[in-house]
């Protein structure tokens, strides 16, 4: 029974003496205060003595604008935050077919194109203009190989030239490219 005693005696003493895990976990959720306090304190003070340094920054911009001036960086932003329009997606139908020869045998291609705009404007060219738009596309479609149409690349590569070509007849014909962007909705090679 003495040595029992002893033995839980010897224990509480040990447990007492290094503090065991709940100074271990004290200790740790200290450093974590402090680091996270440190980085809150040198942010706020890096940003208002440090502006250039620190990205993301806005403090050189709320000092030009105590002032009465505006800073570039804060125009540009406000240029950049403007929401653009809703897109208004025009589909060329029917969808473009054309055939090829790829190795000895014929092949075909069909592919559904739609265009990307933001205004009525654009999309309205773009019905205007659709007769040639449609009969260039067709030449870039058949001037390409069967392994430019199957690969992904080669798909990229064509999407990019037709937004281009797209682009360039509008610009032609109404001053502006107008057209944001180009889908293949549709691609089908046999």
């Amino acid at each position: 029974m003495a040595t029992e005693e002893a033995e839980v005696a010897q224990a509480t003493q040990e447990a007492t003496r290094g503090g065991g895990i709940g100074r271990t976990i004290g200790l740790g959720a200290g450093m974590f205060f402090l680091v996270v306090a440190a980085q809150f304190v040198t942010g706020i003070a890096g940003c208002k003595l440090l502006p250039g340094l620190m990205p993301g920054c806005t403090a050189h911009e709320e000092l030009a604008d105590k002032d009465g001036k505006e800073s570039t960086a804060k125009g540009k932003a406000k240029a950049k935050a403007e929401p653009k329009a809703p897109p208004i997606y025009q589909a060329f139908d029917p969808p473009l077919v054309v055939s090829f020869q790829d190795q000895g045998s014929m092949r075909f291609l069909q592919v559904t194109v739609e265009v990307m705009g933001r205004d009525e404007e654009t999309i309205k060219a773009v019905q205007t203009h659709m007769p040639v738009i449609r009969n260039n596309l067709l030449n870039i479609f058949s001037g390409h190989g069967f392994a430019d149409l199957i690969s992904r690349d080669g798909k990229e590569a064509m999407r990019k030239e037709c937004l281009t070509e797209v682009q360039r007849i509008l610009k032609e014909n109404t001053g502006k490219p107008g057209v944001e962007d180009l889908y293949f909705t549709s691609f089908v090679v046999q």
